[in-house]
């Protein structure tokens, strides 16, 4: 019985510690990218660059899986991202970005987009076509309502809505509409709804 108990004791850690190996993610900058093997870079850092238009070689990367563009100052995508066909994880928070970007709509493999901290104040109904988004953070973008393409959306799970206060019959709607959806709010403000 103790070796019965030691072999499933040593398989179930070999299993955990192969998940936590698979679930870590390896950034490289641009300028590391260029000296591997295309296929190789499956992530990639261009945060903190203060970058107002991406760099065109970026598209070259099919591949990428996760993509940090946060605090630089762009304000908009150009349309080859909607070319990374195996993007997971968007990050574009802390950008300058005054209307949410339609291209985004178009890389329907996304499942966790970062895009807090913009000054955008709609999103646009295409954000249906993300029919693997699970997660979206909003955190502190002064969006005027939500689309109504996220009633639709059954595998969204998250989204953050803190850093705007919103009144509770705002608030309620969404949340009991979007039921299924973890949606966090700051504390509702003592304020006149439209």
């Amino acid at each position: 019985m103790k070796y019965l108990f030691v072999i499933i004791f040593l398989t179930s850690s070999l299993l955990s510690l192969g998940n936590k190996e698979q679930d870590t993610v390896h950034y490289v900058t641009l300028e590391q990218a260029h000296t591997m093997e295309i296929e190789e870079v499956t992530a990639i850092d261009l945060s903190k660059r203060k970058l107002t238009v991406l760099p065109k070689e970026l598209a070259k990367y099919k591949f990428v899986r996760h993509l940090n563009l946060s605090k630089n100052k762009l304000s908009e995508i150009p349309d080859f991202i909607s070319g990374f066909e195996h993007l997971l994880e968007l990050d574009l928070s802390k950008n300058n970005l005054t209307v949410f970007p339609t291209e985004l709509c178009k890389i329907t493999s996304l499942v966790r987009l970062i895009i807090s901290e913009n000054p955008f104040s709609h999103i646009s109904e295409c954000i249906v076509n993300l029919d693997n988004l699970k997660y979206i953070d909003l955190w502190d973008t002064p969006l005027e309502t939500f689309p109504n393409a996220f009633l639709t959306m059954k595998n969204l799970k998250f989204i953050d809505m803190r850093g705007i206060v919103y009144g509770p019959t705002y608030q309620q709607k969404w949340l009991r509409g979007l039921h299924w959806v973890k949606i966090e709010f700051d504390a509702p403000c003592d304020c006149m709804e439209k």
